[in-house]
């Protein structure tokens, strides 16, 4: 029984075997040449190709009627379709064995195309010779397409450097449209003499996110701690306030006792010892007519100690007022620069400079800390510290252009 004497319709199905089988055999022909295998595979490879080629085009030549018959038994013909399935089977288990066991060029680029970070290898054209997909990815939302010019990708990710990020030559922090944040690293190879430069995009959204969270609770713990402290100057002026109140009523006591043993003394001048109730009056008339103040009364003395409090340095050059009306006003300046300084000039020295022009007093106010990048807007503590300044027929100026300068000119009190 031969290939003519069977229906067509087990004929096309035959066919259609062959075909497939012609099929699988070219595309693991071509996958040897691309893993690169041993020179002898290849040729049976190739041989077994060619056997299966021609089994396919006598069968189509026969259906086509070109030739009366195919010369072969459908025995034969089976045999050889059954040895080519079974081989091409041997063959694709091979390959997968292969697989697993060597590195291809394929398995290098699926897993370069597959690697979290972004990765591209470009020349001086700017032209990429290698990019996987993740910085194709990343080139969609900076280019609006894909990468083909890689010097230009890199001029357009300088453009989106966030502010607050510093940023070198070679190595940037980048936040592209999709609210994505990365670290990009541009570095340069040489390879057989030619310069090749590999570019990496790392995501670090969420260390990003991290770092701003951390800002945050940096600045409100320093304003809690700025508060902290001013709250510690403040207990400790109500401390000394209510030490003096324990010293007035002390006094007041003492006073009254030396009322009540003059009026005994005034009764019964022998019931009382002469000499120890003039003793003890002219203590507490030594306590009354004292004009020493303490440390603490001293002018300016308890916003000195909040500087100290705050780790702000503060140095008074020259002779700050001492009119009674005056002191409150550059009491509240001092306090004004000290917080300035410490909360928008970064600074830790601030200095007070007080001369007198003529019954003026010229007070400068001045920090060693960042300098204003524009022009000062007054509100909060300045704007109510000029109020209080004009209130008192004074001037105030707040100057920017070559350095910070605070400056308050106050007249003598009597002509307020």
């Amino acid at each position: 029984m031969t290939y003519a004497s069977i229906s067509s319709t087990s004929r096309g199905i035959l066919l259609a075997i062959v075909t497939l089988l012609l099929i699988v055999y070219i595309y693991s022909f071509v996958k040897m040449l691309e893993y690169g295998r041993y020179m002898v595979d290849i040729v049976i490879m190739g041989i077994m190709t060619l056997l299966a080629f021609s089994l396919f085009q006598g069968m189509v030549t026969y259906q086509d009627g070109d030739i009366k018959r195919l010369g072969i038994s459908i025995r034969a013909l089976l045999l050889i379709i059954v040895f080519l399935m079974s081989y091409v089977g041997f063959l694709q288990i091979s390959i997968s064995m292969w697989q697993k066991e060597h590195i291809s060029g394929m398995s290098v680029k699926e897993a370069f195309d597959k690697l979290p970070a972004g990765l591209m290898f470009y020349g001086v054209s700017g032209i990429p010779i290698m990019i996987n997909n993740t910085m194709q990815e990343m080139g969609r939302y900076v280019l609006d397409g894909p990468i083909t010019d890689a010097r230009l990708f890199w001029d357009k990710i300088n453009e989106n450097i966030p502010d607050e990020m510093g940023a070198d030559e070679d190595n940037i922090i980048v936040k592209v449209r999709n609210d994505r944040v990365y670290n990009v690293k541009r570095s340069r190879l040489n390879i057989q003499g030619l310069e090749i430069f590999e570019l990496t995009a790392v995501d670090i959204s969420r260390e990003y996110e991290l770092t701003e969270e951390l800002e945050m609770r940096r600045d409100r713990a320093r304003i809690m701690n700025t508060r902290l402290k001013a709250l510690m100057g403040t207990i400790e002026y109500v401390t000394m306030n209510r030490e003096l109140l324990q010293l007035k009523t002390a006094l007041h006591d003492n006073i009254g006792q030396s009322i009540l043993i003059a009026k005994r003394y005034l009764y019964s001048p022998d019931s009382v010892d002469k000499k120890r109730m003039l003793d003890f009056w002219s203590d507490n008339i030594r306590h009354l007519t004292n004009d020493n103040p303490e440390e603490w009364e001293l002018p300016y003395y308890v916003i000195s100690k909040e500087a100290d409090r705050l780790g702000i340095r503060l140095d008074i050059l020259g002779d700050l007022p001492d009119d009674p009306e005056l002191i409150p006003i550059v009491d509240a300046a001092i306090s004004v620069h000290v917080g300035n300084t410490l909360k928008h000039a970064d600074g830790t020295r601030a200095t007070v400079s007080s001369r007198k022009a003529g019954d003026h007093y010229i007070i400068s106010f001045t920090n060693d800390g960042k300098q204003p990048e524009g022009k000062i807007t007054e509100k909060g503590g300045l704007l109510n510290l000029r109020r209080e300044v004009e209130s008192v027929g004074g001037r105030m100026e707040v100057l920017s252009s070559q350095g910070y300068m605070l400056r308050i000119i106050l007249p003598p009190s009597e002509k307020n």
